[in-house]
């Protein structure tokens, strides 16, 4: 089969004109095919579209609204006591002010909120939630500023959420700053607590000393010792207590870390660097220095000052290195992360710091003591029983210094977040936004439906297109035929258009179809042509009968021969049922002649089924059959036979191998790719010649060629129409 398509391709060229076959590979689909597959099922489309709209629009209508409320907070960027954040990381105001953001979310000020919108303990846990669902906090861009909004079902309560979330949020911050101070202050006062009952049992031992020990005094060489021992003493002590007090915070601030970020804190304890270690001696050097300066000078002079101003320099050194590890290692903080890393930094580096100071501290302190022990055994004893008085006293005087620093620390913190806006009733709802749903629900519902439309074609096992059956049947396309709908009245005669409406789009297929068989084989004509189809209602009658009348009208004398003897129709059109035909002449052997009838169409003639027999395979089979046949090709110029399908009988593949051609008919949405297939299949195992494929069908609207036939000759025949109608009026 495919040597004679390749031939009959040799033969017709490429001329359009006459051959617009399409006997192509299968390809790709392109554009045109997928808005083949749009325009074929766009009803599906459009249900889809306006089913998913209308249910969008209903639930969008009776769904409560939501009303949104806005508050602005501003960030003082002095009074912060997170500031020292971007001196330790190198993490700017922007990602403090990010941090104190993610901060409003959090759970601990969203509880605080709920506790001041007043509601019951019991329905607190709920009311966080659907505070923090619809909660929303981002910060202004090349701003301090904060803005923070809250939903609510009414305006009064959206504007109530979001100032009671801004208020939370300023006192937790204020809360957050104060518990710190307060905790130093409070260790300071245990410590106090502690050293006042020791100054007390010291006094009490020096006292008893005297009084049993008789008069023993000490030189002024031993008294000036002893008040640079206490001193010392009295120092390192009070740097032990703020060294444990860091600590303590340190080890607060560790286990936050390593609950909130097990990575980064374990990145701490993976040891120092070589800068690290070196900067850390540096500073016990340091240390030591000073406390050898303070053995000789106060601290206002200018050797003192610049030592601690050394110190501070390698502190601020060290805990930029630490920050430096950090990012070195290439882990990634969110700001409240940051922040718990750049405390972890500078508590560490004030602990070593104190670790030092305490070091050397204690190394004066034992260089004094050394010298007491040279002085006799009742000396000795009264100098350390003085020195236990004067260290209890002097650490007890810097104690009470220092808390009284931390309470006037506590009492000078306050609020660096303000509120700029409160939050005032909306007036209108940011939810359900009605509108917004509405196209979304289409354009979800259109997907849909463009999905469901390519699934069902994908399902749909006909042809579509003509070119598709072509391809697919590895057939010349000899013609497209328009569909004819046929009026109910009509329902069992077949259209025959091409006498009707000459200048119809179909009539001019037929002719289409003419020319393409007339030029198939020029040196060989096709006499014999065979129509039939892989199914039954297939429209292969009505190609026979149109195509028997194109060629008559033509000038070419021709038979039509109704050789579907199961189910005969074209008598219905041509002529008048139970007169002789294709029945008779086999069995009964009347001649030709007598069951030849004359037609409406000039050179036209007819020979109907006649009566229906038994055994139609065997008649056709025949060996008079064959003789017919022969009669037929050199009585008439060109003969059409209408054979029944090929697949529910066998009737078409006994005649098909005794004729010059078959026309295999398919209907677009009708004809099965299978069948057609297995049709033709059946055909080319007999040894019949298929000359090609007819397909009928094809819309009017179609995007392709044969689209123009009713383009060029609609008007004409609208016009032809009106001519004969304004004439028999």
């Amino acid at each position: 089969m495919d040597s004679e398509a390749r031939g009959f391709e040799a033969r017709v060229g490429h001329d359009a004109r006459v051959d617009p076959e399409v006997y192509a590979a299968e390809g790709e689909p392109g554009l045109r095919d997928y808005l083949d597959v749009f325009l074929r099922r766009w009803w599906l489309v459009a249900v889809c579209t306006i089913i998913a709209g209308a249910t969008a629009l209903g639930f969008s209508i009776s769904a409560p609204p939501v009303y949104r409320a806005q508050a602005s907070v501003v960030v003082d960027r002095g009074g912060s006591a997170l500031g020292l954040v971007p001196d330790i990381t190198g993490i700017s105001q922007q990602t403090f002010v990010e941090t104190l953001a993610e901060i409003v979310k959090s759970r601990a000020v969203l509880t605080l909120a709920v506790r001041l919108l007043g509601v019951d303990p019991l329905q607190e846990e709920e009311a966080v939630g659907r505070l923090r669902q619809g909660l929303q906090v981002r910060r202004t861009r090349n701003t301090d500023l904060i803005l923070i909004q809250a939903e609510g079902p009414t305006p009064e309560a959206a504007a109530a959420n979001t100032n009671a979330v801004s208020r939370a949020f300023i006192d937790w911050h204020l809360g957050a700053r104060r518990s710190q101070a307060r905790a130093g202050k409070e260790f300071i006062e245990k410590q106090l607590s502690a050293l006042s009952r020791e100054l007390r049992a010291a006094e009490d031992a020096l006292a008893r000393y005297k009084v049993e020990g008789g008069q023993v005094s000490l030189s002024e060489q031993t008294t000036l010792a002893l008040e640079k021992l206490a001193d010392f003493e009295a120092q390192r002590r009070a740097a032990e207590a703020e060294r444990r007090g860091v600590e303590a915070s340190l080890q607060r601030v560790r286990a936050a870390l390593k609950r909130q970020a097990p990575t980064v804190a374990a990145t701490f304890l993976q040891g120092e660097d070589p800068v690290s270690t070196q900067l850390r001696a540096d500073l016990a050097k340091l240390e030591v220095e000073l406390v050898g300066l303070r053995k000789q000078f106060t601290d206002r002079h200018p050797q003192v000052i610049a030592t601690k101003a050394r110190i501070d320099e390698v502190k601020g050194r060290l805990r930029q290195q630490a920050a430096q590890t950090l990012l070195s290692r290439q882990i990634t903080l969110n700001p409240l992360h940051q922040d718990l890393a750049a405390q972890v930094i500078k508590l560490e580096v004030d602990r070593q710091a104190l670790q030092a100071r305490e070091s050397a501290l204690a190394a004066a302190a034992g260089a004094y003591a050394g010298d007491l022990k040279t002085l006799p055994p009742k000396e000795v004893e009264l100098a350390r029983l003085t020195r236990d008085v004067k260290v209890a006293e002097e650490t007890y005087l810097l104690l009470s210094q220092k808390l009284q620093e931390a309470r006037i620390a506590e009492a000078a913190i306050v609020g660096d977040l303000r509120i700029v806006d409160a939050a005032v009733p909306p007036a209108s709802p940011v939810k359900p936004r009605i509108r917004l749903n509405t196209v979304l629900g289409g354009v979800v519902g259109l997907m849909l439906g463009m999905g469901g439309a390519f699934l069902a074609e994908s399902l749909d096992t006909t042809f579509k297109t003509a070119e598709e059956a072509a391809r697919y049947l590895r057939l010349p396309l000899l013609s497209a035929i328009p569909l004819i709908r046929r009026r109910r009245n009509d329902k069992d005669s077949l259209p025959l258009l091409t006498t009707s409406q000459p200048r119809s789009p179909f009539a001019e297929a037929f002719r289409h179809l003419r020319t393409n068989l007339l030029y198939l084989s020029p040196d060989r004509p096709l006499r014999l042509l065979l129509v039939t189809s892989p199914g039954p209602e297939e429209a292969k009658s009505t190609v026979a009968v149109n195509l028997a009348a194109a060629m008559a009208q033509a000038g070419r004398r021709v038979w039509l021969l109704e050789a579907d003897l199961r189910k005969p129709g074209l008598s219905w059109t041509l002529g008048p049922e139970g007169t002789l035909g294709l029945t008779d002449l086999l069995v009964d052997g009347v001649p030709v002649d007598r069951a030849l009838q004359g037609t409406e169409v000039d050179n036209l003639w007819f020979v109907p089924s006649g009566t229906i027999p038994p055994n139609p395979a065997e008649l056709l089979g025949s060996q008079k059959m064959r003789a017919l046949l022969e009669q037929a090709r050199s009585g008439a110029d060109a003969v059409v036979i209408d054979a029944p399908p090929v697949l529910p009988v066998t009737d078409a593949a006994v005649l098909a191998p005794h004729v010059d051609g078959v026309l295999l008919v398919v209907w677009l949405g009708r004809t099965p790719r299978e069948a057609a297939r297995r049709a033709r299949e059946r055909l080319a195992t007999v040894g019949a010649r298929v000359v090609g494929v007819v397909v009928h069908g094809v819309e009017a609207g179609r995007r392709d060629g044969y689209y123009y036939y009713s383009h060029y000759y609609g008007p004409e025949e609208k016009a032809e129409k009106a001519a004969t109608a304004a004439k028999k009026a």
